[in-house]
């Protein structure tokens, strides 16, 4: 059976999201789209829908929370990942660990969320 690709948008400073880091997604059937920036990502929820988004976790905290109202007022589900780590005392990991992958993905779209493999 045929399962639409998940969208997940990328929410941060262009070195946030590798090439390395989108390929990995992408062969697991996932699209990340972006990086846009904290100022320019609400018009792109205008023009198209997504599953969910990835927001990097080092912007200041006012930020952080203005991009989340902007998100949940679109209905969009969002965590905060470090950059190819997990944060300090856990977290998630923007990475091409599948283990990383599948934690995003399971917090983003349920855990019946089928797992990457």
């Amino acid at each position: 059976r045929w399962m639409r690709r998940i969208r997940l948008m990328v929410i941060g400073p262009p070195p946030y999201l590798s090439a390395v880091v989108r390929q990995a997604w992408n062969r697991a059937e996932i699209d990340l789209e972006g990086p846009y920036n904290s100022r320019d990502f609400a018009s792109k929820l205008v023009e198209a829908s997504f599953d969910g988004a990835i927001i990097d976790v080092e912007y200041d905290a006012p930020t952080l929370l203005q991009v989340v109202e902007v998100l949940d007022a679109f209905g969009v589900p969002a965590i905060f990942a470090g950059n190819a780590r997990a944060a300090p005392g856990g977290g998630y990991a923007l990475s091409t660990d599948l283990e990383a992958m599948n934690a995003i993905v399971r917090s983003l779209l349920g855990s019946e969320a089928s797992t990457l493999q």
